[in-house]
């Protein structure tokens, strides 16, 4: 039955990647959707704010339609005339995130945020979908976009930014593109970025599955200057005037360190084809923030800034799952154990058959008892995503886990892989 079910998810994929091909709906340029989005934990409405063309597509030319389905929001392009979805991916974002938190339950917030798509050469209507309480995806908002209407603002082109190729292994249209981005840095502090975006860079191929498919990626480094040095933290009420307005105590989680300006971290690397977008922050302090499609943030100069990169770039870019539970969390409503979680690397047995079940050996305990016995051994590990009980992790420790775990377990490795591949086109 396993062998029937990987036959049947290969012809299923192979068909949704044969039904689109890119020239005959999109230019190789970039869409640029700006939307706010408000509401409380209850409810969400988004309207459009402005639509921008960007001149490159970074993403794969091949694989247009999403067959992960990760994350907590999904956006579908389709052909206007003839209702054919020709583009999809999952993403998340903050807003889905302060849902969660104690404070959305007695006050309502709005967020700019933003995503973007290929450039149409038609009509499209791009649809946001949000999943419901049983996980399954349910359109909230839809939107009519003519590519020749004056509706569509042309890029604004900032002089004060520079970009530098780190490291180009081809071309942008068949491999992982990305950029990292400058925040906290003045114009005199032009090469301290830049040595920190080159570290971060060489720390990321000393991991796997990064390091064995290096020739897969192109790096980028942007290097826009901000008036101060530094980020907020407003636990220690420091403020700084930065480019992209980084913080730490994000929801009030001390080392969460994000940026609220997606619009302008889109805005900055315009110039960049991307598939990611990462922003090194010049302080020291221990933090950052990984949004799956959206973006990851690290702090530069502490001494786990490169565990702090690939943690967080594993939830922004494959969609991984923090496996920890017993650290405090600014979430107030927590993942529900009576449904299967969508990330790769965690689960609640609902439906195990779609996680690592095809990677368990027979003479490992399931469930797996928490012990260093059982240290390299791929199991289920009861205690993830901040709650000791109801969710299973692959491994005893992982890079998901705890900075002091300095690799990916094979389940990661594995989930990551899957995606370069699919991000390159293979």
């Amino acid at each position: 039955m396993r062998i029937l079910r990987v036959i049947i998810l290969v012809l299923i994929c192979g068909q949704a990647r044969a039904q689109v091909l890119f020239s005959d709906y999109f230019t190789g340029e970039r869409l640029r959707y700006d939307y706010i989005i408000t509401g409380d934990c209850q409810y969400m409405h988004i309207y459009d704010h402005q639509f921008i063309h960007e001149p490159l597509w970074g993403g794969s030319l091949v694989n247009l339609i999403d067959t992960f389905r990760y994350g907590e929001l999904f956006v579908e392009v389709s052909d206007s005339v003839t209702g054919k979805v020709i583009y999809s991916r999952g993403y998340s974002s903050l807003f889905k995130e302060w849902q969660m938190v104690k404070e959305a339950k007695h006050k309502e917030l709005a967020f700019i945020e933003s995503l973007v798509v290929p450039f149409p050469k038609r009509t499209i209507n791009l649809v946001i979908y949000e999943r419901d309480s049983l996980s399954q995806f349910q359109a909230v908002h839809s939107t009519y976009i003519d590519p020749g209407s004056s509706s569509i603002n042309e890029v604004n082109h900032r002089e004060n930014i520079e970009i530098h190729n780190l490291m180009i292994s081809g071309s942008y249209s068949n491999k992982v593109d990305i950029a990292i981005v400058s925040d906290g840095y003045k114009a005199s502090e032009e090469a301290v970025f830049l040595n920190a975006a080159k570290k971060s860079m060489e720390y990321f191929f000393t991991w796997e599955p990064y390091k064995s498919l290096r020739n897969k990626f192109n790096f980028y480094a942007v290097f826009v200057p901000s008036n101060h040095s530094g980020t907020d933290i407003p636990s220690d009420s420091i403020w700084r005037h930065t480019v992209l307005n980084t913080s730490f105590c994000t929801f009030g989680s001390e080392r969460y360190l994000t940026t609220s300006d997606i619009s302008g971290l889109r805005e900055i690397a315009t110039e960049v084809p991307y598939d990611q977008l990462c922003v090194v922050v010049n302080t020291d302090k221990y933090g950052g923030g990984g949004v799956y499609n959206s973006f990851t943030v690290f702090s530069a100069e502490n001494e786990f800034s490169g565990f702090l990169f690939l943690h967080e770039f594993g939830h922004a870019f494959a969609g991984l799952a923090d496996e920890y539970y017993t650290s405090p969390t600014a979430y107030d409503d927590m993942m529900l154990t009576n449904i299967e979680p969508y990330q790769p690397n965690i689960t609640t047995k609902i439906n195990f058959q779609s996680k690592w079940e095809d990677m368990l050996n027979d003479t490992i305990p399931i469930p797996t008892p928490n012990c260093e016995k059982y240290a390299g051994a791929i199991g289920l590990f009861e205690g993830a995503a901040y709650q000791a009980k109801g969710f299973y992790r692959p491994a005893f420790d992982c890079a998901m886990k705890s900075k002091t775990c300095a690799h990916f377990c094979p389940v990661c490795r594995r989930a990551i892989g899957r995606m370069i591949l699919f991000n390159c086109g293979e």
